[in-house]
C-alpha cells in the first residue's frame, strides 16, 4: 500500500463572523506536530477569509459582521506569525463560499483544506447547503471539517473503511483512507481504530484482511452489522474518537449524498473526507 505524501500546501478558511479561527488553531496544532517528523516537512499555509453568508446573519444588527483590527491581529496575525511558518493571506467577498473556497483551493496547489463548521448540528438541524457537498465531493484534495468543540488533540483516530466490496474503486479509497488515517496517528501519537458497518451476513468482511491490510491490533478493529452512519458514529463515541477519516466518492452530479451527510451530522468531533485519486 503507497503511503500519501504529507500536504505541503495546507488551505484554511477563517470566517470573520466567527469569533474564533478554530480551523486555523487546528492547522497549526498539525503543522507544529508534523514538521516534528522524521522528514521535517515544513507546510505552507495559505488562509483564506470569506464569511459564509448562506449561514449567516450579515443584517446590520448583528455585531459579528464587523471586526476591528485588533480581531485579525489576535486571532489570526499574531498566531500565524508566531507558527514560524511561511504563509499568506486572501480575501473573497463571494456570495459563493464554498464555491470560492474551491476555485481558490485549486488556484493555490492545495493539498489539504480545512473550514469551519459554523455551529453544532443536531438531526434536524442541517446547515449545509448544496456547494459544500459539491466541495466535499470534487475537492481537489482532502477536506477537514473542523467542527466546534472538538479536541484540537488526536488521542483516537477512527477510519472507517468498506472492505466487504470488491470493486477496485472503494479497494483504493480504503487504501487512501488507511494511509491518511495511519499518518494522523502518527502525526498526534494517536492510537488508530477500524471501523466497517456491513448490512449482509453474507458479505460479512474478513477481519483478518482488515487487520493485516491496516496494521491495527484486532482488539482495534470493529465489524458491526448496520446502516454505515449508525454504525460509525456509534464506534466513534464508544472509543471517544477525535476525528473520524472515511472515504468520499466523486460525483460531477447529485452532489449530497445520504449517508455522508448523516455521518457528518451524527459524529461529534473533526472529519477528514478522502477523494479517490
Amino acid at each position: 500500500m503507497a503511503e500519501l505524501p504529507l500536504p505541503k500546501k495546507v488551505f484554511i478558511v477563517v470566517d470573520p463572523s466567527q469569533d474564533n479561527a478554530i480551523a486555523l488553531d487546528r492547522a497549526l496544532v498539525t503543522a507544529q506536530n508534523y514538521a516534528k517528523s522524521d522528514d521535517g516537512t515544513q507546510p505552507s499555509l495559505h488562509v483564506f477569509l470569506a464569511v459564509d453568508m448562506d449561514n449567516t446573519d450579515t443584517s446590520a444588527k448583528n455585531e459579528k459582521v464587523r471586526r476591528h483590527r485588533d480581531w485579525f491581529t489576535k486571532t489570526v496575525m499574531e498566531p500565524l506569525d508566531q507558527s514560524g511558518f511561511e504563509w499568506d493571506m486572501e480575501l473573497s467577498w463571494s456570495s459563493d463560499w464554498y464555491g470560492s473556497i474551491q476555485k481558490a483551493a485549486e488556484a493555490c496547489s492545495a493539498e489539504l483544506i480545512l473550514f469551519p463548521m459554523a455551529k453544532k448540528l443536531s438531526a434536524s438541524t442541517l446547515i449545509f447547503n448544496e456547494s459544500v457537498w459539491r466541495l466535499l465531493r470534487t475537492a481537489p484534495c482532502p477536506v477537514l471539517i473542523v467542527k466546534p468543540d472538538s479536541s484540537s488533540q488526536r488521542k483516537k483516530v477512527l477510519t472507517a473503511v468498506n472492505f466487504q466490496s470488491h470493486k477496485p474503486a472503494y479497494a483504493e479509497l480504503n487504501d487512501r483512507v488507511i494511509s491518511r488515517g495511519r499518518w494522523m496517528a502518527g502525526v498526534y501519537g494517536a492510537e488508530m481504530h477500524v471501523v466497517n458497518a456491513y448490512e449482509d451476513s453474507l458479505n460479512y468482511p474478513d477481519r483478518t484482511k482488515l487487520t493485516n491490510s491496516t496494521g491495527v491490533d484486532s482488539a482495534n478493529i470493529h465489524v458491526q452489522s448496520g446502516d454505515a452512519d449508525e454504525v460509525i458514529s456509534a464506534v466513534a463515541d464508544k472509543v471517544d474518537a477525535d476525528i473520524v477519516v472515511l472515504g468520499v466518492r466523486n460525483r460531477n452530479s447529485r452532489w449530497r449524498g445520504n449517508t455522508l451527510e448523516k455521518i457528518i451530522t451524527k459524529v461529534n468531533c473533526d472529519i477528514l473526507a478522502i477523494h479517490q485519486s
